[in-house]
C-alpha cells in the first residue's frame, strides 16, 4: 500500500469540512439574527416603560429627567405581528383575608298582589275502570217471626145486578133480530120480546124462523138464570 491518500479521499474530506464550516457560519448567522431581535424587542420594551414612567411624571406635575416621550425620535411604522400561542397559566395566588361582614339590610314586605282571575275549566277526566266486585258477606242472623196482624173488617154486600134494557141477536140462517122487555117486565123475573129486524136473500122459510125464535128463547132464559141470585 501507498502511504499518500488518493484523490477521491482528499476530495471526500474537503467537502465534509467545507460543508461544516459552512453550517457554523449559518449558525452563527441564526444566533446574530436571534439575538438582535431580542435586543430590538428588549429596547421597544424599555422604550416603552420610559415613556410611561416619563407620562407619569409629567401627570404629577415634575420635569422627567429622561426628557418627554418621544425625545428619541419619531417611532417607525408599527406592523401587528400574528397572534402567537396562548402561554401557560401562572400559578394561582394566595386567598385574601375575608373582608367584614355587612349590615343586615331592611326587611320589607310587598302589599299583596291582585288576585288572578279564574282560569278555564279543564277537561274532563276518563271514566275509571270499574272495581272488583267484593267477596259476599255472611248470612245475617234470622229475624224474630213477625206478629199475627189484625183480621180486617167485613167488606159491604154488593148490589143486585140489573137485567140488560135489550140486545140483538142473529140467528145461523142470518136474520137478525131486536129483544127488549115485555110489558109489565119484572126484573126479578125478566122476559124478552124478540122481532126480526133483517132477513137474509133468500127469506129463510117459516121452519128455520121457528128455530131461529127458538134459539133467541133459549138465549134469553140462559141470561136471566146467570142473572138470578
Amino acid at each position: 500500500m501507498s502511504d499518500h491518500a488518493s484523490p477521491a479521499g482528499s476530495h471526500r474530506r474537503t467537502d465534509i469540512g467545507f460543508a461544516l464550516g459552512v453550517l457554523a457560519a449559518v449558525g452563527v448567522l441564526c444566533w446574530i439574527v436571534v439575538t438582535m431581535q431580542s435586543l430590538g424587542h428588549d429596547l421597544r420594551t424599555a422604550n416603552g416603560a420610559r415613556d410611561a414612567l416619563a407620562r407619569q411624571v409629567q401627570g404629577l406635575g415634575h420635569q422627567p429627567i429622561a426628557g418627554p416621550p418621544g425625545s428619541r425620535g419619531d417611532p417607525g411604522q408599527s406592523v401587528t405581528g400574528p397572534r402567537g400561542p396562548q402561554g401557560e397559566p401562572g400559578p394561582v395566588g394566595p386567598t385574601g383575608p375575608v373582608g367584614p361582614t355587612g349590615q343586615a339590610g331592611i326587611s320589607a314586605t310587598g302589599a299583596p298582589g291582585i288576585n288572578g282571575s279564574i282560569g278555564p275549566t279543564g277537561a274532563a277526566g276518563p271514566s275509571g275502570q270499574p272495581g272488583i266486585v267484593g267477596p259476599s258477606g255472611a248470612p245475617g242472623t234470622p229475624g224474630n217471626p213477625g206478629k199475627d196482624g189484625a183480621d180486617g173488617a167485613p167488606g159491604k154486600d154488593g148490589k143486585d145486578g140489573q137485567p140488560p134494557a135489550g140486545w140483538t141477536y142473529t140467528d145461523p140462517q142470518g136474520v137478525t133480530y131486536s129483544c127488549v122487555p115485555v110489558s109489565g117486565f119484572d126484573p126479578n123475573a125478566p122476559r124478552y120480546s124478540c122481532t126480526p129486524t133483517s132477513s137474509p136473500s133468500p127469506s129463510p122459510s117459516p121452519k128455520s124462523r121457528r128455530r131461529g125464535l127458538l134459539g133467541v128463547g133459549v138465549l134469553a132464559m140462559s141470561s136471566m138464570y146467570r142473572r138470578l141470585p
